[in-house]
């Protein structure tokens, strides 16, 4: 090869690699292509949105939110030191152990600090302002998701009740803005600012949650509208802590437990449905002479205390809940008959509450375990291979105080827009004739014997009268001295005459309460009736706005 033609390579070569620098510091300095290859690297991360609210029967809301602030950190930016006096302990943490994100990130601040240089959104977190009725509207995990309770069962309906905001940055490779670019907050979803609303009256609620903190540290109370079947209030014990939903957890104390939806052996309440079979199935002048106990296929059955009734009709058998007449009347009826009776008044059928959330259907013998004798003569009085939810026993006394109609209980509207127009209603059962109108006027006539002259003198209001049926039933649990605990049940009507409520009170599992549950509801009785009296305003609902 020639010197001259070496010369020529070597220029050619030297030119090309000019080239291919002038090329490079092109690049490097168009600003058009900085801002693609930026584009490539944005980032979103969402805001909280808020979240969907209930609603009582009033249209009051149930829930509520208090404004907070995100700030967003940028790795490698002054805004962690300025950030961390401003965060939380738990916050702390992860805003150290992010503070090398490959991208800008929002932590949760005390305070606005767009002053300070940081930028700055509010948004909103959910909370009870007067938390009521905690057990049946649920609660959050962390990530603001129902996970229990009506927040549960209408989760997708309250998460896109309001506007899904995001921020987004342009970042470079390393996670940091890139010149001239501030971050902006957009909006991807509009919500449709849909909520729930409750069959549940704020007032009753409260009342009786005032009544149960002064009177029974573990149990429930419901209270029905006897009309319709819709839930006035629902009330479990004891309550939790829907913003610190761990420390129950830890205390293992059953907090978490809806005792209204849980089954419990059912006991002496039972007998209503004995009652209302005997009537159904012309037994109704069946009479029994009560020695105090009966023996059934070689198995001694006894009433309380073995106490001797002496001769006693249904009446008589209700007030002072004479537990041999049910028996023997168990045994004229036989196991299919009483099995029908149950099962009409709802018992082994579980609840629907709302979609995706039902109570516990309890325990039903079959029509196999009644053929003996024994398991007849236990159910006949409440007990053995039955279980009952509060909700079951409500209803079942429900359906005599209404007249034999069965209304299965309601505790939903339905979904309503922002004006409280319902959008989507809950579609409810219709009510069910169980028995006869003159059978459930009886039988209510009765059941006020047994507050008047009966054992259930402890549920007597005030003002007016009432109806009811006491109940004890045995759990097989026993405390540390072996002695058994109980369940201690009161359902009834008030008032008697021309009844409003329907109201069941379960305290369980313990050995003798403080306050009895028939004393329970004398004392929800007289705070309905005070209320009342106090200019209560009519029963609400979305009937008025329906679209």
């Amino acid at each position: 090869m020639s010197l001259r033609r070496l010369k020529i390579l070597r220029f050619l070569m030297i030119l090309t690699a000019g080239l291919v620098l002038c090329r490079d510091l092109w690049i490097g300095t168009d600003q058009t292509y900085a801002v693609s290859a930026g584009r490539q690297t944005a980032k979103v991360t969402e805001l909280p949105h808020a979240r969907g609210n209930f609603f009582d029967r009033k249209g009051r809301l149930l829930t509520g939110y208090t404004r907070e602030w995100y700030a967003l950190c940028i790795p490698g930016d002054a805004s962690y030191a300025t950030l961390f006096p401003y965060v939380s302990y738990a916050k702390q943490v992860e805003l150290y152990e992010n503070r090398n994100a490959s991208g800008p990130f929002l932590v949760p601040v005390e305070q606005d600090l767009t002053a300070q240089g940081i930028p700055t959104y509010e948004s909103t977190r959910r909370y009870l302002p007067l938390p009521i009725a905690v057990h049946l509207l649920g609660y959050l995990n962390g990530e603001g998701q129902g996970v229990s309770g009506l927040e549960y069962a209408y989760d997708d309906i309250l998460a896109a009740s309001s506007d899904e905001a995001v921020v987004s940055c342009i970042t470079s490779a390393q996670g940091r803005l890139l010149d001239g670019e501030a971050p902006t907050v957009t909006v991807q979803n509009r919500g449709t600012g849909e909520g729930v609303q409750l069959t549940l009256d704020a007032d009753i609620q409260r009342l009786c949650e005032g009544v149960a903190g002064l009177s029974m540290p573990r149990g429930c109370i419901i209270v029905m509208d006897t009309q319709s079947g819709e839930v006035l209030a629902c009330v479990s014990m004891p309550e939790y802590d829907p913003e610190d939903v761990s420390k129950s957890i830890r205390a293992d104390d059953t907090s978490l437990i809806n005792r209204a939806f849980s089954a419990f052996s059912a006991g002496s309440v039972f007998k209503v449905v004995l009652a209302a079979a005997a009537y159904e199935n012309g037994l109704d002048w069946f009479t029994h002479e009560c020695a105090g106990s009966v023996e059934v296929a070689g198995q001694v059955y006894r009433c309380a205390q073995g106490r001797a009734h002496g001769e006693v009709n249904l009446r008589g058998a209700l007030e002072q809940s004479c537990n041999c007449y049910f028996v023997e009347l168990g045994q004229v009826l036989g196991g299919s008959a009483v099995l029908q009776e149950a099962e009409k008044f709802g018992f082994g059928e579980a609840c629907a509450v709302a979609p995706g959330l039902k109570s516990s259907a309890g325990l039903l013998p079959d029509g196999a375990a009644l053929d003996n004798l024994g398991q007849l003569a236990l159910f006949s009085f409440g007990q053995g291979n039955l279980s009952a939810t509060p909700l079951q026993i409500t209803a079942m006394m429900n359906t005599i105080a209404s007249g034999g109609s069965y209304r299965p209980p309601c505790f939903v509207y339905g979904v309503v827009d922002e004006a409280l127009r319902l959008v989507i209603p809950l579609q409810v059962p219709e009510a069910q004739r169980v028995c006869r109108e003159d059978t459930a006027q009886v039988l209510r006539d009765m059941l006020r014997s047994v507050v008047e002259e009966g054992i259930g003198q402890d549920a007597r209001p005030r003002e007016g009268t009432a109806g009811g049926k006491t109940g004890t039933a045995q759990t097989g649990q026993f405390d540390s001295n072996g002695e058994e605990l109980l369940n201690y049940w009161f359902s009834g009507f008030y008032p008697a005459e021309e009844p409003r409520y329907t109201i069941t009170v379960l305290q369980d599992g313990v050995l003798e309460p403080e306050t009895s549950s028939a004393e329970v509801f004398a004392h929800i009785a007289d705070a309905l009736h005070v209320w009342e009296q106090g200019g209560a305003a009519e029963a609400g609902g979305p009937a008025a706005k329906r679209s």
